[in-house]
C-alpha cells in the first residue's frame, strides 16, 4: 500500500522552498459569461484572479521536477521539455488551479539596462545582484549602491560613485514564477489506514495558459 508518511518524508528531504500565491477570483468576473475576463480592463487582477501570498513555515517543502521528454498528455495536451511538475502535501500547501508558485531556490540569471533615477529591476522576484556597471565603471556593493530585495531596486548611496549617463547595466538573479495549472493530475485523496491525504501533483507552466 502507498504510504503518505513516507511521501511526506521524501518531500521534506528532497524538496525545495517555494513562495505560494493563492488565486482568489476577482469581483470583476461574471460567471454568467463563458468568456468573462478574456478582454477585461480591470487593473486589480491577473486573468480574473487576485493573488494573496500564503506565508509558509520555514520547514515546508515542495518536490519540483522537470519534464525531460516531449509527449502528448491526455488532459493537458502537448507537454514540452521545460515544463515542471510539483508535488506537495495538501495539508501543507493545498495548491489550486492558477495559483502562482515562485521557485526561490532556482535563481535564473538576467542582464538588463536600468534607467538611473528609476532603478527598479523588471523581474518581480530578484534575489541577488551580481554586477552593476556602466560603460566606464563597475560599481561596488555597500560603497556605491545597495540592493533593496523587497522593492527590487538599486539604491545609490551618498558619497559613492554613480553612472555618468542615464542608463546602466545590472546583472542579477531572479526567482522564476510559474502558474499551477494541473491540480487534477493527482488530486489529494484520503488513504485507508492513515489520517493524512496522499500528496497532490500538478503541472507548473512558465506562462498563463491563456497566453499560449
Amino acid at each position: 500500500m502507498l504510504n503518505p508518511i513516507a511521501a511526506r518524508q521524501l518531500i521534506a528531504t528532497e524538496g525545495e522552498r517555494i513562495r505560494w500565491f493563492e488565486a482568489l477570483p476577482c469581483d470583476c468576473r461574471d460567471p454568467g459569461d463563458p468568456d468573462y475576463g478574456d478582454f477585461r480592463t480591470c487593473g486589480r487582477c491577473e486573468h480574473g484572479y487576485v493573488y494573496r501570498e500564503r506565508v509558509l513555515p520555514s520547514h515546508v517543502r515542495a518536490l519540483v521536477y522537470r519534464e525531460r521528454r516531449e509527449f502528448m498528455h491526455a488532459e493537458f495536451g502537448f507537454m514540452q521539455v521545460g515544463d515542471l511538475y510539483i508535488t506537495t502535501m495538501p495539508d501543507e500547501i493545498p495548491l489550486g488551479n492558477f495559483d502562482r508558485v515562485v521557485l526561490v531556490e532556482r535563481g535564473a540569471p538576467k542582464k538588463e539596462l536600468v534607467r538611473l533615477g528609476e532603478d527598479v529591476l523588471r523581474e518581480e522576484f530578484p534575489v541577488e545582484v551580481l554586477t552593476v556597471a556602466d560603460g566606464d565603471s563597475e560599481f561596488v556593493a555597500g560603497v556605491d549602491y545597495s540592493f533593496d530585495e523587497a522593492e527590487g531596486r538599486i539604491v545609490w548611496l551618498d558619497g559613492g560613485a554613480r553612472p555618468d549617463g542615464e542608463m546602466y547595466t545590472v546583472h542579477y538573479r531572479y526567482a522564476p514564477v510559474y502558474w499551477y495549472t494541473g491540480s487534477s493530475m493527482t488530486a489529494p485523496r484520503p488513504m485507508s489506514g492513515h489520517s493524512v491525504q496522499w500528496p497532490q501533483t500538478g503541472l507548473l507552466q512558465i506562462r498563463h495558459p491563456s497566453e499560449g
